[in-house]
């Protein structure tokens, strides 16, 4: 179950870190302006700026406690 969450969070980080890298800066201001009509004030930065590292963190431990097994 823990590599299942593992790579659950793995992906999100991944859903949140490349639209950025993959689109263009017109697609990506209209993604941006997409998800910040979405989520209240103030969860757009602890989303995409702050979200991406703890999951991929999260990840990377769950995965290392799951490993030993």
């Amino acid at each position: 179950m823990g590599r299942l969450i593992a790579f659950i969070l793995g992906g999100a980080a991944l859903a949140l870190y490349t639209p950025q890298w993959f689109l263009g800066q017109e697609q990506y201001t209209q993604y941006e302006d997409w998800w910040k009509g979405i989520l209240v004030d103030g969860w757009y930065e602890k989303v995409f700026k702050q979200g991406p590292g703890v999951f991929a963190g999260l990840a990377l431990i769950l995965l290392a406690i799951r490993g030993k097994d």
